[in-house]
């Protein structure tokens, strides 16, 4: 498994791979059942009660895809230089009609998060923002209405990323994402995935956390 690319996005990593079975992934994704969720669709594994669900990676439809997502994540961790390999311990399938969106969130529980896209236009773009650190945490907001437009621009630094089916990126969790309206007459599905170490975590060899992914 080769890193297709890394790129330091908005002064942190973010990694590409892709797939070649793009089109029979997006027919196991078309065949799933998908329920409202506010400005698209996410598929009903996710359980509403958010207790259980998000265990799309258990699905045999989609063993080889996540065999093959767990060893693009040995190849991140080989790059982080981490000490316990990754695993993805959440992964869901979101759906997007025409003219639909993904609302602005982050990750929870996780250290690190990825995107997979199943389908899409290229002129849709998936758009991360972090805080300019010139007006985080400060009161003094001299480019005028913090929620105008042309001032969230300056108020957050900025990454947008084109649809590929393929693609598979990797990010982290905890930078405020979103995904642009679908401008394809084609739904756009996409997989999400988390991450966590397993195994024996070790900070300076006294802060020793023992977890397992299942």
């Amino acid at each position: 498994m080769d890193l297709n690319s890394k790129d330091f996005v908005l002064g942190v990593p973010f990694y590409r791979f892709y797939y070649d079975k793009v089109d029979s992934v997006l027919q196991s994704l078309k065949n799933l059942t998908y329920r409202h969720n506010d400005t698209n669709w996410i598929w009903t594994g996710v359980a509403e009660d958010g207790v259980t669900g998000s265990d799309l990676y258990k699905l045999p439809q989609f063993r080889e895809l996540f065999e093959w997502m767990n060893e693009c994540l040995d190849e991140v961790a080989k790059d982080m230089q981490l000490t316990s390999k990754l695993i993805i311990n959440s992964a869901w399938s979101n759906l997007n009609k025409p003219g639909e969106y993904f609302y602005p969130h982050t990750h929870a529980n996780c250290f690190l998060s990825s995107n997979y896209y199943a389908s899409g236009s290229s002129n849709d773009k998936t758009v991360w923002m972090i805080e300019n650190p010139y007006f985080h945490g400060t009161n003094i907001r001299p480019c005028g209405n913090f929620y105008d437009e042309d001032s969230e621009k300056i108020y957050y630094l900025v990454h947008e990323e084109s649809t590929e089916p393929g693609k598979f990126i990797v990010f982290p969790p905890m930078i405020i994402h979103h995904a642009t309206p679908n401008t394809s007459n084609e739904d756009r599905i996409t997989i999400a995935a988390n991450a966590f170490p397993t195994g024996v975590i070790n900070a300076g060899g006294v802060s020793r956390l023992h977890v397992e992914v299942l």
